[in-house]
């Protein structure tokens, strides 16, 4: 089959009398269809230097809103990270800075944001709930109320070393902060001894996890299984130690 032909009209140069000559060319329809339906690509020699000259403001505007906005989706997670685990968050915090999705100071920031958050919080709940605490799940089962009465002279002497060392002691945090809340502690030794500690060792703790964050996360999950238990055996040694064993040594050497 043939293909159809279609004339097409190309403007020459005026005649001199002011009359328009037309020259006539044979054009393939399938060739005429590409130029009338495909879309013409612009050649970028024939953008103006102005005109790129004025959209690259516009395009540094574009990148630094949107890197605004995953900054703040960034410190966001961080802070509501904390909530769950204050130390893999932290992790977590030092492996964004490491991959170069947030910049150190921000994750730091975050992070001491949310710790701030959570821990006050169950400063605030022990403090204002008190005794009926024991009895809202899922604090009854978390704190014994035999276990902080217990504790409370203990607590009132030694009181600041307890919240210094439980920033250091993963899963002793919670019953610690709430029984300062349920003992009363002041609000003001609470906030120097833990505020301290704690705008001193979550930065730390950020920066150590960009160059340890991975090797931290495995020795934090081998770990915390084991938290409590060695947490109870320091407490049952030193109280082997100081009760039985100074005296027998005071006895037997007549120190």
């Amino acid at each position: 089959m043939l293909p159809l032909l279609v004339f097409k009209a190309v403007p020459e140069t005026p005649a001199k009398e002011g009359i328009d000559k037309f020259s006539y060319s044979i054009v393939s329809q399938d060739t005429l269809s590409n130029s009338l339906f495909e879309p013409q690509v612009p050649d970028s020699n024939q953008i103006s230097k102005d005109s790129l000259e004025k959209l690259v403001p516009y395009l540094n505007r574009v990148e630094k809103r949107s890197g605004n906005e995953l900054l703040v989706v960034y410190m966001l997670l961080i802070i509501l990270s904390t909530l769950l685990s204050e130390d893999l968050a932290c992790i977590a915090a030092g492996l964004m800075v490491a991959n170069g999705l947030i910049a150190f100071w921000p994750a730091a920031i975050a992070a001491v944001a949310g710790i701030f958050m959570g821990d006050f919080s169950l400063y605030f709940a022990g403090r204002l709930l008190g005794n009926s605490i024991f009895t809202i799940p899922p604090f009854k089962w978390l704190v014994k109320k035999e276990n902080v009465y217990s504790a409370e002279a203990w607590f009132e002497k030694k009181g600041p070393v307890i919240l210094v060392l439980s920033r250091f002691i993963p899963g002793s945090r919670f019953p610690v902060y709430m029984s300062a809340g349920i003992l009363k502690t002041s609000f003001w030794k609470f906030l120097i001894y833990f505020g301290l500690t704690a705008l001193l060792w979550t930065p730390t703790f950020v920066w150590f996890s960009v160059f340890a964050g991975s090797e931290l996360l495995m020795f934090y999950e081998s770990y915390e299984d084991y938290a409590l238990w060695i947490i109870l055996g320091v407490f049952v040694f030193l109280i082997v130690f100081l009760r039985y064993l100074i005296p027998i040594m005071k006895t037997k050497f007549k120190i």
